[in-house]
């Protein structure tokens, strides 16, 4: 019998893309003969928010009780998520639906006792390195305050940027490619193209 499973991908900001998790998913699902259901992707959400503010993982869930699928797929733990609250509370879910958990990058299954304890393990380790990059983050932050650096991107200042902004709009250029380009954050640009 055909393996029925459904893909979960997730990125932390606007700027990633879920493009090379879902090509290597989709070439361990040709090598393992799945049929894969439906794709689910949270783009530009924290895998710290829980699942109610993640609406891929929320709809990924209802479908896992109307049993659509028989596993869930996902290039990495983290990608479902860094907080072990949210990661144990997933696991409860499936394991009642008998629905396992799949991680590529891992390597587990958690239709297997062995890929069970790997899924929790490995999501201590998840959550464990979320709250080292947050120490490391606040002390990067809090030494470059102390030396008095202005922090985030700069701000719009003069009329010059401005006018190069409106341009690049009107030149159908996407509010991501623009802010790359004027070396200013998304929502920068969006204010101003508002204010315009």
């Amino acid at each position: 019998m055909v393996r029925k499973v459904a893909i979960y991908c997730r990125v932390s900001t606007l700027d990633q893309t879920v493009d090379n998790q879902l090509i290597e998913l989709r070439d361990h699902f040709s090598k393992m003969g799945w049929e894969i259901t439906r794709e689910y992707s949270d783009e530009g959400l924290s895998g710290t928010l829980s699942r109610d503010k993640r609406p891929a993982l929320n709809s990924l869930i209802k479908d896992a009780y109307r049993k659509r699928f028989d596993a869930v797929v996902c290039w990495d733990i983290s990608r479902i998520g860094r907080s072990m609250k949210e990661l144990v509370l997933f696991l409860s879910d499936m394991k009642d639906r008998d629905i396992g958990i799949v991680s590529v990058r891992q390597g587990f299954d958690t239709s297997t006792t062995m890929g069970e304890m790997m899924f929790q393990f490995v999501g201590i380790l998840s959550a464990w390195e979320r709250e080292m990059i947050r120490e490391r983050t606040i002390a990067g932050l809090e030494r470059a305050k102390s030396e008095g650096k202005t922090l985030g991107r700069r701000k719009v200042t003069n009329d010059t940027m401005t006018a190069k902004i409106i341009e690049l709009r009107n030149d159908k250029k996407s509010i991501r490619a623009i802010a790359s380009e004027v070396g200013v954050s998304v929502g920068t640009v969006s204010k101003t193209l508002k204010v315009a």
